[in-house]
């Protein structure tokens, strides 16, 4: 969801690094601007969409596999 991709996070102080270091929401309620430091050596801002990452979470959340591991035999 969140990784160096770009040469600037990948090539620094630190390399292959980022952390986020805050973040804002726009006036429509769905915009985050995540503020972050990227190889340790520069900041940088991400801009996305509140609802896509949710559902992205619930996308890739693993919860499904989770519920069916816990399921014992014969239905109990």
């Amino acid at each position: 969801m969140f990784g160096p991709e770009a040469d600037y996070e990948r090539t620094g102080d630190v390399r292959d690094v980022v952390f986020p270091c805050g973040q804002t929401i726009g006036q429509d309620g769905d915009t985050i601007s995540l503020y972050y430091g990227a190889a340790d050596s520069c900041m940088a801002m991400a801009t996305g969409s509140i609802r896509a990452l949710l559902t992205w979470l619930d996308t890739h959340s693993g919860a499904e596999d989770e519920g069916a591991a816990e399921q014992k035999p014969g239905g109990n």
